[in-house]
């Protein structure tokens, strides 16, 4: 037997219980260079897989999606245009943010609503070897994005999701020690 371990990719799939990702300011000492912060952590999701979705209605002129994703040193991500899968960078050891070219495999209908979605495999903060350092600060997430074309749409909205809970879920893992604990 086999599961979907993607079912985010779905015509079909709702992500109306997702975070929006709409914050304007962030505490990172990086100044975000997109409309609205994608950085995971400035939205309570600091390790493992993040899941970004951009909703957007085709102007019918763009052919590609661009994007510059930061993820730390062997980390890898990929995108899909709907269900279908436009690329993925598979990482290297070398570097901790990559900026991909994913183009589309057809032009879009002018007017229609599409989901691009970025699968990121988050490798973890940075940690700081040095006193009075920032690493550690350095952000996880979609650090720049465009489309390729002569008109391009704009994204609605962005959403985010990754662990479960996010930063709420150290209630659940309490409770489950304190359980855990007092069991014979």
């Amino acid at each position: 037997k086999t599961a979907d371990s993607l079912p985010e990719i779905k015509p079909s799939y709702s992500d109306d219980k997702w975070t929006v990702a709409d914050h304007n300011n962030t505490v990172n000492t990086r100044v975000p260079t997109t409309p609205v912060v994608l950085y995971a952590s400035d939205y309570g999701y600091h390790t493992g897989n993040i899941i970004w979705r951009a909703h957007f209605n085709a102007t019918g002129s763009e052919t590609a999606f661009n994007a510059g994703v930061q993820g730390g040193s062997a980390f890898a991500y990929s995108v899909w245009l709907d269900s279908t899968l436009l690329g993925s960078w598979e990482g290297d050891a070398l570097h901790a943010d990559y900026n991909g070219t994913f183009t589309f495999p057809s032009p879009l209908k002018v007017g229609s609503a599409h989901v691009l979605t970025i699968l990121q495999d988050h490798m973890g903060l940075e940690q700081s070897w040095a006193g009075a350092s920032d690493y550690f600060k350095t952000p996880r997430g979609v650090l720049n994005y465009s489309f390729s074309g002569s008109s391009v749409p704009t994204v609605s909205v962005w959403k985010v999701t990754g662990n479960l809970g996010g930063e709420s879920v150290r209630v659940f893992a309490y409770l489950w020690c304190e359980i855990y604990l007092r069991e014979p």
